[in-house]
């Protein structure tokens, strides 16, 4: 299912990153230590020592963290630290945002790394950030969805189950709402 996940421009590939979620949460009631080892390993992938880039592993990482909140919430800390990587930055914004479901804890540390990416030059970023943040509820950031809501550019962006051409300002408005 990993090897699924690799391309993004793919839906099946958001659907193998959602499934392992799941599945790692059917495994984890009887073998939680596998699921710990998957996100070990996973974790390895995106490290420097690995020699890899880790595609799709904070994807991947947040779907077992949202599915396993109370075997891997330690983990979500570690996910959010490599938002510094720039091939990993939109993957640990859409990771955050789907943990954030489940960990309400995560807002102290994933706000302040998310908030700056609203004013990135890359769109894809900018919307990332803006739904990450708006999937935590923050409210500090209010004034910048404000400023984003008239932001045309566009990127794919996977929801519902389907890839969608989404705009930065869209994003920004949906995350807007219920503040």
């Amino acid at each position: 299912m990993i090897s699924l996940s690799y391309d993004k421009k793919n839906t099946l590939a958001w659907r193998a990153i959602e499934a392992i979620g799941v599945i790692t949460a059917r495994i984890s009631l009887s073998d939680p230590a596998t699921v710990r080892n998957l996100a070990g390993r996973l974790l390895w992938t995106i490290r420097d020592e690995s020699g890899g880039i880790g595609w799709s592993a904070p994807e991947i990482l947040g779907e077992i963290v949202l599915n396993n909140p109370d075997l891997c919430a330690d983990i979500a800390p570690v996910i959010v630290s490599f938002h510094e990587e720039a091939p990993l930055r939109t993957g640990v914004l859409r990771a955050i945002g789907r943990m954030g479901r489940s960990n309400a804890e995560m807002a102290a540390y994933a706000i302040p790394v998310a908030l700056p990416l609203l004013s990135s030059p890359d769109p894809v970023t900018r919307g990332c950030a803006a739904w990450a943040l708006g999937q935590l509820g923050a409210s500090e950031a209010a004034s910048e969805f404000e400023k984003l809501v008239n932001d045309t550019d566009t990127f794919t962006f996977y929801e519902d189950g389907e890839l969608k051409e989404k705009t930065v300002g869209g994003i920004a408005g949906e995350a807007l709402e219920p503040l």
